[in-house]
């Protein structure tokens, strides 16, 4: 046998004749290549089991800082409030669209109250420049003074209900709302309509070019200190009838002086015309006229009649 640190050879002896060396432990291992390989996978086998072994020793032992978040208790509070979420969605979304719906009209109501400010404001401040100047304002106004216009007739047509309402409710007069407000009212507004009308008639008949818009706005602008003696002749009840209705008389009597101002705005007695200017403006001023007494007449009549009837208060 060789011996594998002197290569001295021997017989069959256990022991190197030589150096003493054992022979029989280093024939478990012929190469000692193969043997140094041997001993370090074995090392390292049982380096990587020691290392499992710990890892998994570690962590099979409990993490307080995991151990919450690991609980399927959270998890079932969790389905549990989506479950609550989902059954609430329905009621909490018909609440949403209610209370948008509510905040859309708040804002709509604003919006028109913004505007009715805005309108007011534009107004007095029309009404203050013109009362000053009608006349000059009257040849200055433009399309865009149209909505003025039919805002001073709305207003002459109130003050004048009011008037009526005032004066017969002081007198004693019950259950007079409709003949004594509405029924003014509605007089009121035909008389001017009927005013507006007829000026539009003999500017056509005439043959003269013009825009409706800026006749309304002319017309509302010279109506303007009615306004002012209807507003006064409402306060002047309080103190004296005649001359309240004196006043009334007058603001009427500017109707009149409105319209044949705005005709004859215009250039009239035009050759092309079918009768002469004197005469279509007579035509008006009596119709108007007619309208006017025919109206008023029977307003008052039908406000007089239950207070002089034997049966009126019945």
């Amino acid at each position: 046998m060789k011996c594998q640190v002197c290569n001295h050879e021997n017989g069959d002896a256990q022991f190197c004749e030589k150096c003493g060396s054992n022979l029989t432990g280093t024939h478990a291992s012929s190469d000692p290549v193969d043997s140094v390989t041997r001993t370090d996978s074995a090392s390292a086998d049982s380096e990587y089991t020691h290392w499992s072994s710990n890892k998994e020793s570690a962590s099979h032992q409990p993490d307080p800082t995991r151990s919450s978040s690991a609980s399927p208790v959270p998890s079932l509070v969790k389905e549990t409030a989506t479950v609550h979420s989902s059954n609430h969605e329905a009621p909490d979304h018909d609440t949403n669209q209610g209370s948008a719906g509510n905040q859309w009209n708040n804002f709509v109501q604003n919006e028109k109250v913004q505007q009715a400010k805005e309108v007011s404001k534009q107004y007095l401040t029309y009404f203050l420049s013109v009362l000053a100047r009608p006349y000059q304002s009257m040849k200055t106004v433009g399309e865009q003074h149209a909505l003025n216009g039919w805002l001073t007739m709305a207003l002459f047509a109130v003050l004048t209900s009011t008037y009526v309402l005032i004066t017969f409710g002081r007198l004693g007069a019950e259950g007079i709302f409709v003949s004594g407000f509405l029924r003014p009212l509605l007089f009121s507004a035909i008389i001017l309509v009927a005013a507006v009308a007829l000026i539009y008639g003999v500017l056509k008949l005439e043959r003269i070019t013009f825009r409706p818009k800026i006749l309304v706005a002319q017309f509302g602008t010279l109506l303007v200190p009615a306004i002012a003696t209807l507003l006064l002749a409402n306060l002047m009840i309080v103190i004296s009838y005649s001359f309240a209705i004196s006043l009334l008389v007058l603001s009427y009597i500017m109707v009149f002086v409105a319209m044949n101002t705005v005709l004859f705005q215009h250039p009239l007695n035009r050759t092309k015309a079918a009768i002469d200017s004197t005469y279509s403006v007579l035509i008006v001023n009596a119709v108007l006229f007619y309208l006017m007494y025919r109206l008023l007449f029977s307003t008052i009549a039908g406000l007089l009649s239950p207070l002089f009837s034997p049966f009126g208060r019945l």
